[in-house]
């Protein structure tokens, strides 16, 4: 097993929560050197994970070992009309000591409360700030194409209420538009796509959007069907790691718990960690398939040296 270097590039606190213990209880429990806690933007969904003001106090008290990409604030709805300096916010979440943004505004939900495209020029001065000092941003965009369609979306996924098909919300194609909207204006951006881009049922359009936006990288955060998608056809998805090993993030997309340290969350949450390290690592039977038993130097870019690269700004 890899014994070097892991940070979980994305992982979620909920508001007023204190996550301290649990976070070095998971450190301890998967062998992680350390986390980055994603703030989910103020004022449009999944508010519960806004977490800008705990997690600078919880990296500031765990150097090294705690990380933090804030959310924007959109409370001021004033933004629509062109008002809200999200640049400024941006300048003041980094000189507190953030380390890079989380923005959930292409998520269909998120996108639909917001109301402007995200390549909107309304946030052009928030993009181009972000370019001209190489902050990074994780960004979420469009979801699994079967929660548009109501005999494919799960019931989990509705369940969740996360489907999208009813016609009041943005298609993934349209979402799609709008992020590389967003990079034909800013192509230095250091753009981190969550989720894979939700391209893990299709290598050759995954490979063909990595070979035409070259500052773009991925996490490999789960989706439910993501590591399902890869480990049916490992030998494809193996190349396609190695290729870009440079460019592909670890993440979870774990939580901390929302009420106290529970022991049961703990345990799936590191459960979650070991079978995507099952994956990466070896080529043991996991999930739909195989696992693609990556190559040391792969793992170590994938793991943490990606990471805090970008982090370095």
């Amino acid at each position: 097993m890899y014994n070097g270097k892991i940070i979980d590039s994305h992982f979620h606190a909920y508001a007023g929560k204190d996550c301290e213990d649990f976070l070095q209880d998971l450190m301890m429990k998967s062998g992680l050197d350390g986390i980055c806690i994603a703030s989910i933007p103020k004022g449009l969904a999944h508010g519960e994970h806004f977490y800008n003001e705990e997690a600078l106090k919880l990296k500031m008290e765990n150097p090294g070992k705690i990380y933090f990409f804030g959310g924007l604030d959109y409370s001021d709805k004033s933004y629509l009309k062109g008002k809200v300096d999200f640049a400024k916010q941006a300048k003041k979440l980094f000189d507190a000591g953030a380390d890079g943004i989380k923005m959930l505004e292409g998520k269909p939900n998120a996108r639909k409360t917001l109301g402007l495209p995200i390549d909107s020029s309304i946030f052009d001065s928030y993009y181009s700030y972000m370019q001209e000092n190489s902050f990074p941003i994780i960004l979420h965009v469009a979801d699994p194409e079967e929660f548009w369609d109501p005999d494919k979306a799960s019931d989990f996924a509705k369940e969740h209420g996360w489907f999208w098909g009813d016609g009041s919300f943005p298609s993934k194609e349209q979402l799609y538009a709008e992020t590389e909207g967003v990079l034909k204006k800013f192509p230095k951006l250091k753009l981190i796509l969550a989720h894979f881009y939700f391209m893990s049922a299709d290598v050759g359009k995954a490979s063909e959007f990595m070979d035409k936006w070259k500052n773009v990288s991925f996490d490999i955060t789960p989706g439910y069907e993501m590591y399902h998608n890869f480990s049916k056809h490992p030998s494809a998805w193996k190349s396609f790691f190695m290729k870009y090993s440079g460019r592909i993030f670890f993440g979870t997309d774990n939580t901390a718990p929302s009420d106290g340290n529970s022991r049961e969350h703990l345990n799936c949450s590191a459960a979650r960690i070991a079978e995507m390290r099952k994956f990466l690592e070896t080529d043991n039977e996991v999930f739909s398939g195989r696992g693609l038993k990556l190559d040391r130097d792969s793992l170590k870019k994938i793991y943490s040296g990606n990471f805090l690269r970008a982090i370095s700004h």
